[in-house]
């Protein structure tokens, strides 16, 4: 299996003057974490009979240096950590590193979620096997409503059934070839998804849905980075 981490980004909603990835959590950068993470899953999935064969990181080539230093304190992970030169969009740097992926079974995942667990990577990269395409994701807990419009002035156009609505996340595993295919269509067809699964789905593939967790999720705005702050530290003390 290859881990994909597109970390191309400028996290701009995040309000830094930098990429939000690299900012300070803890003591280390954001992106330490994630990274962390993954290399921790390796023995785990061993055991699942699934080898994590590299980690291939798209970002920007004005940070690989930076990038190579943080890189480098993975030293308990065997197989090198590999920059790819992201693409405009997420679906470019993802693309861009599937392309080059020596693995049969891809996983991508949101540099910008540093706080999964190797026990989601493996029941998503398991089911991923099983189905050849699976997403984490969390079941809405509120009433959904479809809007007409935007904003304040938006009015309600639907309901949905909670009970069939599902709030995606990543980790998300597909089979290679399966999402270069789906990738191919979506480039020839134009189409942008805001995730990789929406892109498997329009191929008619069934893509499994493996339950989330509530602290994994995705750092976007200066507040977030607190409550992953908060949350760390949690988990360190319980560590000591």
């Amino acid at each position: 299996m290859a881990a994909i981490v597109p970390a191309a980004g400028c996290g701009a909603r995040a309000g830094l003057n930098q990429n939000k990835i690299l900012a300070p959590l803890c003591d280390q950068p954001l992106l330490g974490w994630t990274l962390q993470a993954l290399v921790a899953s390796a023995a785990p999935l061993r055991e699942l009979n699934i080898e994590l064969k590299q980690i291939l990181v798209a970002a920007r080539p004005e940070e690989f240096a930076i990038l190579e230093a943080l890189f480098s304190s993975l030293t308990d992970f065997a197989p090198s950590v590999v920059l790819v030169e992201g693409g405009a969009t997420r679906q470019e740097s993802v693309g861009n590193a599937a392309q080059k992926a020596d693995a049969d079974l891809l996983l991508v995942h949101d540099a910008a979620r540093p706080l999964l667990t190797p026990d989601l990577i493996c029941r998503v990269a398991t089911a991923a096997l099983q189905k050849s395409a699976a997403l984490a994701a969390l079941p809405a807990s509120d009433t959904v409503k479809v809007a007409r419009g935007e904003g304040d002035g938006a009015v309600v156009a639907d309901t949905l059934k909670r009970e069939t609505v599902w709030l995606a996340q990543t980790p998300q595993a597909f089979k290679r070839e399966l999402y270069l295919d789906a990738l191919a269509l979506a480039q020839n067809d134009r189409f942008d998804g805001t995730d990789c699964a929406s892109l498997v789905e329009r191929l008619g593939v069934d893509v499994m849905l493996v339950k989330g967790e509530l602290e994994n999720f995705k750092v976007t705005f200066a507040a977030d980075l607190e409550r992953a702050q908060t949350i760390l530290k949690v988990r360190q003390n319980k560590v000591k």
